[in-house]
């Protein structure tokens, strides 16, 4: 019976792709293509700051990043870049759970399934900073994480939903008012 299913489900999958002969040609075409919302991204991770240096912005963007509990990887103050992770356990109960009652289900069943859950994740951030004028700076952040699985597995996603550059900003906005 297994060996008639694992024929059927390789039809299947070698009809799909000779029905679009291009479809490698498309896949390549979009893996590496800007986002459509690119540059609304770019607006809400970038922020002005006013009656500031570029050099205390990205001081001040480094102590926040460090009191976040970030380790500062690679810092070049000439061009105004910054980067900085932070290792966080990715194991929620709920996944876990989820996955060995799947596996329990289906070997009652009869089939094997081999459960997969989040393990570990880096959190990355990286900062940018432009002079705007003699007193005057812009600064972008983005954050990353990239999870591995249980199976060793990894995969990247953004994390950029405005919450993430807004706390960071306010952070900065206070850390440097502080210290006028």
């Amino acid at each position: 019976m297994r060996p008639l299913f694992l024929g059927i489900a390789t039809l299947v999958v070698l009809t799909g792709c000779q029905s679009d002969p291009d479809w490698a040609n498309k896949a390549a075409l979009t893996i590496g293509a800007p986002r459509l919302n690119a540059s609304e991204i770019r607006e809400r991770q970038t922020d002005l700051f006013a009656n500031t240096s570029e050099r205390r912005l990205l001081i001040e963007a480094s102590q926040v990043l460090q009191d976040l509990g970030f380790t500062i990887e690679e810092s070049a103050p000439r061009y105004g870049v910054l980067a900085g992770s932070k290792d966080r356990d990715a194991t929620e109960a709920g996944q876990v759970t989820a996955q060995v009652a799947l596996t329990i289900g289906l070997a009652l069943l009869g089939a094997h399934y081999d459960p997969v859950w989040d393990r570990d994740q880096v959190i990355r951030a990286t900062i940018t900073t432009s002079p705007v004028g003699p007193n005057e700076a812009r600064l972008r952040v983005s954050f990353e994480r990239i999870i591995t699985n249980n199976k060793g597995f990894s995969r990247v996603e953004e994390l950029s939903e405005p919450e993430f550059s807004k706390g960071f900003f306010e952070k900065v906005h206070s850390g440097l008012a502080l210290s006028a």
